[in-house]
């Protein structure tokens, strides 16, 4: 009975992406035609789902498409000393080190981002959206409409990712991310990894459509087991050559 269900599920959701956000999927991938014609670069944050293994280095995906991940690591163990700051404070801070992560990567002008965020409402994917875009690097969001309509504001600005971005895409997942009832517990099975797997290889395929429509043929990664690793080193030298 689950499993019929989860199949039921799993059909709905990305049978609503279809019907819904077909528009917003080819403006997303005719952004990332136009970047990569022009050299530019596909980036990727993601919160932790499904993407943060299935997009990149993979067999049949742009070579061109890579991640955006930072991290600030302090050793500082003085456990004598207890840290407060205000929630302006703490908003200040994470605005500067998202400001030092972006200054410190090859992010630039005329690329593209995809930030995937289920929620949609945690202040650093804000906070990256809101300085992508005034960096002048196009900003695509992947997020469940019906979790970020149930979810609080937590970035002070008082927005969430649909309201930051230059292209919204619902993931169209339920609120809460799970998707079938089980009987005397937690609902099980969440929606949003393969969804947001779903649309990312969904915009790369039209973006390479509108790509060789401009006579680019960009470079796409062939699989190891197919040809070996020689194969992919020749791959890699073209793309440094073309830069897509």
């Amino acid at each position: 009975m689950y499993l019929e269900r989860y199949f039921e599920a799993v059909d709905d959701v990305l049978g609503q992406i279809r019907s819904t956000q077909l528009d917003a999927i080819k403006r997303a991938a005719e952004a990332v035609a136009s970047s990569l014609a022009k050299r530019g670069a596909l980036h990727v944050m993601d919160t932790g789902h499904m993407l943060r293994h299935e997009a990149f280095f993979r067999a049949g995906g742009l070579m061109a498409m890579v991640p955006f991940d930072y991290e600030l690591k302090i050793d500082n163990p003085a456990d004598q000393r207890t840290v407060t700051r205000t929630p302006d404070e703490e908003a200040d801070l994470l605005a500067r080190t998202i400001t030092l992560a972006l200054d410190s990567s090859k992010v630039t002008r005329g690329d593209v981002i995809i930030v995937n965020s289920n929620s949609g409402r945690t202040p650093n994917v804000i906070e990256l959206a809101i300085q992508c875009k005034e960096r002048g690097v196009t900003t695509i969001g992947v997020a469940s409409l019906q979790q970020m309509t149930h979810c609080d504001v937590a970035h002070r600005s008082g927005m969430k990712l649909c309201d930051v971005v230059d292209i919204a895409i619902d993931n169209c997942g339920p609120h809460g991310d799970a998707m079938i009832e089980v009987t005397g517990n937690e609902k099980m099975c969440p929606g949003s990894g393969i969804a947001a797997t779903y649309i990312l290889w969904a915009i790369q395929a039209e973006a390479v459509e509108r790509l060789q429509e401009r006579g680019v043929n960009p470079t796409i990664f062939r699989s190891v087991h197919v040809s070996g690793h020689a194969y992919i080193d020749e791959q890699r030298a073209q793309f440094m050559k073309k830069g897509v």
